[in-house]
């Protein structure tokens, strides 16, 4: 049976998701010493690394579902954020537990290079673009990453 509700149906739309995981990090270069470590990096270069709770916020752009008037149904985009960011990230060391951290910097930026293209992919397989990622390790620093070409 038809449904009588009316939905919106604009050309495209932005719906965003927030996720949180908990990780530890540090900043070390090897080819420093342990003091010019701390002169670059201050206690941020402690080895036994300090810990963020992380929150990231992914929106989508795409166009209303003529059926449900979403863009993408709220439990696919919980799932991929889920399978992308929270299982593999939380609670984990990223220096030590992440390969590709293993060389390169856990910095937000990174971090945000390092996820996009994960979750470009599983959002495009649902018939969406991923527009941008955001991502805070406190309330005071976040950095936004709209994708890209990135080096080899």
């Amino acid at each position: 049976m038809p449904s009588t509700l009316k939905i919106f149906m604009p050309e495209s739309v932005y719906l965003t998701r927030r996720a949180k995981f908990s990780a530890a990090h540090y900043f070390w270069l090897e080819d420093c010493t342990p003091d010019e470590n701390f002169a670059r990096f201050g206690p941020s270069s402690n080895r036994n690394g300090h810990g963020h709770n992380y929150e990231v916020l992914v929106s989508i752009k795409g166009p209303c579902d003529a059926e449900t008037g979403m863009v993408i149904n709220l439990k696919d985009i919980k799932q991929i954020l889920d399978d992308v960011v929270v299982t593999p990230l939380n609670f984990k060391n990223l220096n030590k537990d992440i390969p590709h951290f293993k060389t390169h910097f856990p910095t937000l930026e990174n971090l945000a290079t390092y996820l996009w293209p994960q979750l470009a992919d599983a959002i495009t397989r649902q018939g969406c673009e991923l527009d941008s990622l955001k991502i805070s390790e406190d309330e005071d620093l976040y950095v936004e990453y709209f994708g890209g070409k990135l080096p080899a």
